[in-house]
């Protein structure tokens, strides 16, 4: 059954190559889509936060066609799985963006212990497209009622760059115990108004968001330089052992 093991338990194994096929995709923002896929009839299982390792056959790539993406869906949304990214001009990413409905991708396999845990409160840290694992828990978090703290602190350029902008604000209303934190870095290029946060994720933001929370798990995810910076915040000033750290680094291929 779809989803049969996606607790917050043992980690999931990997599965035998599957096929996934093509739904349909979604615009973010002006550069950030979801690719939805149909899972196969077999079964398809997942624990928030992990990835899959995407193969696109026939693909022409210096780098090669097989990519691992976290899944940003969650596996309480039945029936579907899907990816968010930023779509480059790699080939790899531009013939994922030309997929129509009914094209087939190879999902090799299940990956990564980046996941959500159970019984501990925690406080996500990410930049840009590094929030696609976050949006997975947190839709899990409402979907089960989960009721432990869980405080998101999201750096983005600009107000139009925030991914899945709506459905964040959407799982504060939904469930109290979630509460997301946005910056903005680039306020001069926004769009619109924007009268909340600005500036980069520092120490003293990262302080408030734990606030209140006892004992989290600290998540980091985002570009190679977003997650330096957090790390060094976090080893030089916050002092977070690694036994509290979890670590998503996206390279941005």
């Amino acid at each position: 059954m779809f989803g049969s093991s996606a607790s917050m338990g043992d980690p999931i194994a990997s599965p035998p190559k599957q096929i996934l096929r093509f739904r349909d995709s979604i615009a973010e923002t002006h550069e950030a889509r979801t690719f939805r896929f149909d899972p196969p009839r077999e079964g398809f299982a997942w624990r928030p936060g992990q990835n899959l390792v995407m193969t696109i056959p026939g693909l022409e790539d210096p780098r090669g066609a097989t990519r691992p993406f976290t899944i940003s869906s969650s596996p309480t949304e039945g029936g579907m799985v899907a990816v968010s990214t930023l779509v480059r001009e790699s080939p790899f990413k531009q013939r994922l963006a030309q997929l129509a409905p009914g094209d087939t991708v190879e999902n090799e396999a299940i990956e990564g212990e980046f996941v959500l845990e159970a019984g501990r409160p925690a406080v996500m840290i990410a930049g840009g497209i590094g929030v696609t694992p976050f949006r997975s828990m947190l839709r899990f978090a409402v979907d089960t009622r989960l009721e432990k703290p869980l405080v998101l602190l999201y750096s983005s350029k600009t107000p139009q760059d925030i991914v899945f902008r709506a459905e964040l604000e959407e799982f504060t209303r939904r469930n109290h115990a979630i509460r997301v934190v946005h910056t903005i870095t680039r306020p001069e290029e926004a769009r619109e108004p924007w009268t909340g946060r600005k500036g980069r994720i520092d120490a003293e933001m990262i302080r408030e968001g734990m606030r209140g929370v006892r004992h989290p798990l600290v998540y980091v995810a985002g570009p190679p330089g977003f997650v330096k910076e957090a790390r060094r915040l976090i080893d030089d000033e916050l002092h977070i052992g690694k036994e509290d750290l979890r670590i998503d680094e996206f390279d941005g291929y």
